[in-house]
């Protein structure tokens, strides 16, 4: 890795800019005699590894179908939207904590120097969200491929991630290899051109298989609903005159008809009958609706819902849809995640900690989540209540917090602790007197509060593990057992034993300050 690969070129020398003058002179319209007969050929290759020609043909319908334009771009900036972390792994061991730390730091910068462009299109440069948005480009075509060339330097090791265009490869035995030239029918391994460790390869859905029929399916109905329209979208117009035919009367009429309709037109003498058949549909053209159908169809497929682009007449939003579109984002943020993970910090992490090292960070995109951080923080707040110990390390990562350094000016008042196992969050305002302080600031009730905790520790600890549930409907779940459950949880064991202790004490005239 201390060395800087470069892709090779058929010569053995690095490809230049007359690669790229190439390739970009080389390229023409796919979609000239494009037929369901070149599809099937083109869909039929790319499952025997040749991917390159309809690789071209999805970039083409990316950037000029006015559905996939639209909707393409809007599943790449729903992952890179929102941003990302660098978080230490959930199941680290306390002495891994300090080397967590490390490796945080390092990553975080690694990520922040990261520089991103793209092998063909030169003037497009950009950081991280632009790796996000390459990488979504497996999401459609199956495949995309980042170049990496690694720059070490002696306080820390930085990178350039070139995109190289999906088509300059095939996958005939697996893996990709590279295309020296264009139109070549069988590449190179990668192993010579730097090694696997200098690729970032992506392996997505590839939904552009089903998009392409789609648009097949889409074109042909097009291309008959405007020859329909052509023919059909304008009047015949009929003049009828008692002028004999070549008198100054038919030729003025004549003029009149030609001057009125372009398409199409007819003069004859009143006594004369034209019958008209009409080509034209009595009803509805079916041609719309199924355009119509394979433009939703898109949107799905990139989407996962088509109210959120497409709107119907008197249509309205649908919660159903809406979800599965963020579930979708929710699970393209993750694929990209550990996409990054696997090709770059694994690499990153070996290089600055050595190469047995436990990785111990990873990156995580953020999603605009539906989660009520409201409600959490309420059950964060009730649980830490009731005794239980949350760590500071999760509560922080679940909401995306920093904390400030001693030497930064911070917001708010940190939270105070009234016992070493019992951490008390300040939820009242100064002076304020609840039931919730006066019960902590009282002495004598010390007792009941310290059975309250073992009595709902149980419960505390239900809510703890449903907080931490991976996705909505984990913690839904968990909950909903928790409600089943909570007679069992309300069983204030500790608390009832307390109060017998002291009403034995008051019978027999003891004194009791309520501790156990």
């Amino acid at each position: 890795m201390r060395n800087t690969p470069q892709i090779l070129g058929p010569n053995g020398q690095p490809v230049n800019a007359e690669r790229v003058k190439l390739e970009k002179l080389s390229r023409f319209n796919p979609l000239v005699n494009w037929t369901p007969d070149v599809l099937t050929r083109q869909l039929a290759a790319y499952w025997r590894g040749e991917i390159s020609a309809l690789c071209w043909v999805m970039e083409w319908l990316e950037k000029h179908d006015d559905i996939i334009s639209c909707v393409a771009p809007k599943a790449k900036a729903a992952v890179s939207r929102w941003g990302y972390d660098v978080l230490p792994k959930d199941e680290i061991r306390p002495d891994q904590r300090q080397q967590a730390d490390d490796q945080q730091g390092v990553m975080q910068a690694f990520f922040q120097n990261l520089q991103t462009s793209d092998g063909l299109e030169l003037e497009e440069k950009g950081g991280m969200r632009l790796l996000f948005q390459q990488i979504m480009d497996a999401y459609g075509k199956g495949y995309a491929a980042h170049h990496i060339i690694w720059k070490p330097t002696r306080a820390a090791l930085n990178a350039e991630l070139i995109k190289v265009p999906s088509w300059f490869f095939e996958v005939t035995t697996g893996q990709l290899k590279f295309l020296t030239a264009p139109y070549q029918q069988r590449g190179v391994d990668l192993d010579t051109l730097g090694g696997r460790n200098s690729w970032l390869i992506s392996k997505g859905r590839g939904v552009m298989l089903a998009g392409a029929m789609c648009r097949m399916f889409k074109q042909i109905p097009l291309q008959d609903w405007l020859t329909y329209c052509d023919r059909h979208g304008m009047p015949g117009f009929l003049g009828k005159t008692a002028a004999a035919q070549g008198s100054q009367g038919w030729t003025d009429m004549v003029a009149a008809v030609g001057s009125i309709g372009s398409e199409f037109g007819a003069v004859i003498n009143q006594g004369d009958v034209i019958d008209v058949l009409s080509l034209a549909s009595q009803g509805e053209v079916p041609y719309e609706k199924l355009i119509d159908r394979m433009d939703r169809a898109q949107v799905m497929l990139w989407r996962g819902g088509d109210l959120s682009t497409i709107s119907r007449d008197n249509g309205v939003g649908s919660n159903p849809q809406q979800e599965d579109s963020a579930d979708l984002d929710s699970d393209n943020s993750a694929w990209v995640s550990e996409t990054i993970n696997r090709g770059l910090t694994n690499q990153v992490i070996a290089y600055r900690f050595g190469r047995f090292a436990p990785v111990l960070v990873e990156i995580k995109l953020r999603t605009k989540t539906r989660d009520n951080l409201v409600q959490d923080l309420a059950t964060v707040q009730a649980a830490t209540q009731m005794g239980v110990r949350i760590s500071k390390r999760w509560f922080m990562n679940k909401f995306g917090l920093v904390e400030a350094g001693t030497d930064e000016e911070s917001l708010g008042v940190a939270a105070t602790v009234t016992s070493p196992t019992t951490p008390k969050l300040e939820t009242s305002l100064p002076g304020e007197t609840t039931a919730v302080n006066s019960l902590a600031a009282d002495p004598e009730l010390q007792g009941v509060r310290a059975a309250l905790a073992i009595d709902m520790q149980p419960l505390g600890d239900a809510l703890y593990n449903a907080v931490q549930a991976k996705d909505d409907a984990s913690m839904r779940a968990a909950l909903k057992k928790i409600s089943s459950r909570m007679p069992d949880f309300l069983e204030s064991t500790a608390l009832a034993n307390l109060l017998a202790k002291h009403a034995t004490d008051a019978i027999a005239g003891k004194k009791s300050d309520l501790n156990p």
